[in-house]
C-alpha cells in the first residue's frame, strides 16, 4: 500500500480528520475521502485551497466539476484562497469539498444555512447539486421546531444568507404561519440583527408576506426594543417604507397613524390610505343600510346590527385622524411661524443697518463759494429730503423735515433784534435827560 504522503496529504488534512471526524462509527472524514480517491484513481492531489487560515490539498477535477466558481479560478492557478466578502469558513467548505468527492454531506440545523448560502456563492448549482441537498433540508426544518436555531444561523451569516436565498426572511414567514402572529421565539433574534441588514430582512418579507400586519409589528418592536447598535433616521425611514400600507388591516392602520415612532412621511401615507378605506366602508356600510322592510328577521337584525357597529368604528377611526391631522398642522403652523419671525428679524436688522449706513451723504457743489455753502448734506439717495436729515441748498437754506429755516430769515430777525435794542436804549437815555432837564445839546 502506497504510503499517504505520496498523495500530497499534508498535515491540514490531519487536522481537518481530528476535527471532523469525532468517533469510529462517524461518516468518513474528506481525510478519508480524498485519499481513498488517490488511491482509485493513481491522481495526486494538485490544487491547494486556502480558507480561514486552512490549506486544502484537493484533486482540482473534482472540484471544477462541482462548481463554477472554483473552475473559472482554477484555470490557470493552482492555489486559491477563499477570502471575504465570501464568507465560508473552512468547516463549511470541508463539506462543500465532501460533496465533490462522494456527492454526499452531513446536514444538521446548525449548518445547513451556511451549507446552503456557500453552494450559491461558489456556484453549485449543476446537476445533482449541492444548493438542492441543502434547500430541500432546509425547507424540512424550517417547518418544525428547528425553526428558531435555523433563524440564529441565518442571522450570523447576513447579509449573504438573504441576498443569495432568502433564508431568514423565510424562517419568519414560517415562524409566522405556524402562529399567526409575532412569536417571542423568534423576536430575541431579530432583535440581534443589524439595523442594515434588518433593512434588507424587512424588504423581503415586503414581498413574502401578503398581510403586513406582522412585519408592521415586527418592525414597531424592532425599533422599540433594539438596544445592540443606533439606529439612524435614514435607516428607521428604509425599514418604516418595507410596510405597505395598503396590506395592514384598519385597526393597525390606525395605530400606524397614532405611532410616535413613525416618520411623518410614514403617517401621511398612512393618513391617505386610512381615509380611502374608510370612504369605501362608508359605501359599503350606506348600501348595507338600506331600506328595510317590516318585518325584520334575527339574520336582517344581525346584519343591521354588524353595520351599526362598522359606523362607530368608522366613526372613531376618522376622529382619530382627524385629530392627528389637527395636530400636525398645529406642528407645521409653528414651524412656519417660527421661520416667518426668524427672516422678519433678519430683514428688520438688514434695513436698520441699510438705514444707518446712508442716513448721511456728504455731496460737495461747485455753485457755492462760502465755506457753509460750499457743500450740501442731505439723507439718503442725492437731492432726497426727510425728517432725519438737513439739506443746505444754494440759496443758503436749511431743510429739516418738514421745516424750512432761511438763513436770511435768521439775519433779517437778528437785526430787528438789535434795531428794538438800540430804540429802547435811546427812548431810556432821553427819558432821564428830561427828567434831569438835561439839554439834548
Amino acid at each position: 500500500m502506497r504510503n499517504w504522503n505520496q498523495f500530497g496529504v499534508i498535515e491540514t488534512i490531519y487536522e481537518e480528520e481530528r476535527e471532523f471526524s469525532s468517533t469510529s462509527s462517524s461518516p468518513p472524514s474528506l481525510h478519508s475521502i480524498v485519499n481513498a480517491w488517490s488511491l482509485d484513481s493513481g491522481c495526486e492531489t494538485d490544487v491547494s485551497i486556502l480558507v480561514q487560515g486552512t490549506s486544502f490539498r484537493l484533486h482540482k477535477d473534482r472540484l471544477i466539476s462541482r462548481s463554477s466558481y472554483l473552475k473559472r479560478h482554477l484555470t490557470a492557478v493552482s492555489n486559491v484562497t477563499l477570502s471575504p466578502p465570501l464568507n465560508i469558513t473552512a468547516e463549511t467548505f470541508a463539506a462543500l469539498a465532501e460533496f465533490c468527492y462522494c456527492r454526499r454531506v452531513q446536514l444538521t440545523a446548525g449548518n445547513v444555512v451556511a451549507v446552503r448560502t456557500a453552494a450559491e456563492l461558489l456556484g453549485m448549482t449543476g446537476e445533482e447539486n449541492l444548493r438542492d441537498v441543502a434547500e430541500a433540508y432546509f425547507e424540512r426544518l424550517v417547518v418544525g421546531v428547528d425553526a428558531p436555531l435555523v433563524l440564529r444561523s441565518c442571522v450570523a451569516l447576513l447579509p449573504d444568507s438573504e441576498t443569495t436565498a432568502s433564508l431568514a426572511s423565510r424562517c419568519i414567514e414560517a415562524m409566522v404561519w405556524e402562529v399567526n402572529d409575532v412569536d417571542d421565539g423568534f423576536l430575541d433574534v431579530v432583535l440581534e440583527i443589524r439595523p442594515r441588514d434588518f433593512v434588507t430582512v424587512a424588504y423581503s418579507l415586503n414581498r413574502r408576506l401578503p398581510n403586513h400586519d406582522v412585519l408592521y409589528k415586527m418592525v414597531d418592536l424592532y425599533l422599540k426594543e433594539n438596544k445592540y447598535e443606533k439606529v439612524t433616521e435614514e435607516q428607521r425611514s428604509e425599514i418604516c417604507n418595507s410596510i405597505d400600507c395598503t396590506k395592514v388591516s384598519p385597526h393597525t392602520l390606525v395605530d400606524c397613524v397614532q405611532n410616535p415612532r413613525m416618520p411623518l412621511r410614514f403617517i401621511v401615507r398612512a393618513i391617505l390610505v386610512e381615509h380611502l378605506n374608510t370612504r369605501r366602508s362608508v359605501a359599503a356600510a350606506a348600501t348595507t343600510c338600506g331600506p328595510q322592510v317590516e318585518r325584520t328577521s334575527l339574520r336582517e337584525f344581525l346584519q343591521r346590527d354588524t353595520a351599526h357597529r362598522q359606523r362607530a368604528q368608522l366613526k372613531e377611526a376618522m376622529d382619530s385622524t382627524y385629530s392627528r391631522i389637527q395636530s400636525l398642522e398645529k406642528e407645521l403652523r409653528g414651524m412656519k411661524k417660527i421661520l416667518m419671525d426668524h427672516h422678519a428679524d433678519e430683514s428688520h436688522i438688514l434695513n436698520s443697518e441699510r438705514s444707518l449706513s446712508a442716513s448721511f451723504h456728504y455731496v460737495p457743489t461747485a455753485a457755492a463759494a462760502a465755506p457753509l455753502e460750499s457743500s450740501q448734506i442731505q439723507r439718503g439717495g442725492r437731492g432726497s429730503v426727510s425728517s432725519s436729515g438737513f439739506l443746505l441748498d444754494n440759496n443758503n437754506n436749511i431743510q429739516l423735515g418738514r421745516y424750512d429755516l432761511s438763513l436770511r430769515s435768521c439775519h433779517d430777525e437778528r437785526r430787528d433784534t438789535q434795531k428794538m435794542s438800540r430804540g429802547f436804549g435811546h427812548r431810556f437815555i432821553t427819558g432821564l435827560k428830561n427828567a434831569f432837564r438835561i439839554s439834548n445839546n
